[in-house]
């Protein structure tokens, strides 16, 4: 039996996140922003579709197909409920996935085990943003705790 709480990751509208798929046994993790109103799990879906991103990374950088896989996770992040991250405009929540990938990129080589980034963001006009800064701060500081323990 596998569980999943979707009243976590679905919450409809107004709602915006950073994820992060981790593999402790790959030793891989990928980072990405959404405010579908499907949540993370609606996203999940079209990553892990045949062509999606995530399936696509994983295959290039690990070298095998990800339904191999059994520790892959998904950590959803939420976002400030402000019209900044929740509207059809995307530079805020992009800013935030940069930053954290970023930071994560930082922080690899000092956690057990390490891990590499198979995710790629572009830079946004809103990093300097400073709740865009606290925002990024916050989940990075909150996958740091939860990482050892995943």
């Amino acid at each position: 039996m596998t569980e999943t709480f979707v009243s976590s990751i679905f919450v409809g509208f107004n709602r915006a996140y950073i994820y992060i798929w981790v593999s402790k046994t790959h030793k891989v993790i990928y980072v990405g922003m959404t405010n579908s109103r499907n949540g993370t799990l609606g996203r999940a879906s079209q990553h892990l579709d045949a062509r999606g991103t995530l399936r696509t990374n994983f295959l290039n950088n690990v070298g095998y197909n990800i339904d191999h896989t059994n520790d892959l996770k998904l950590l959803s992040f939420r976002l400030p409920a402000t019209k900044n991250f929740t509207s059809v405009e995307r530079s805020y929540r992009e800013a935030v996935e940069y930053l954290v990938q970023k930071e994560l990129l930082l922080l690899r080589g000092t956690v057990a085990p390490t891990f590499d980034v198979i995710s790629w963001v572009r830079a946004s006009s809103r990093l300097g943003n400073g709740v865009v800064r606290k925002a990024a701060n916050e989940i990075v500081k909150e996958f740091k705790v939860i990482y050892p323990t995943l």
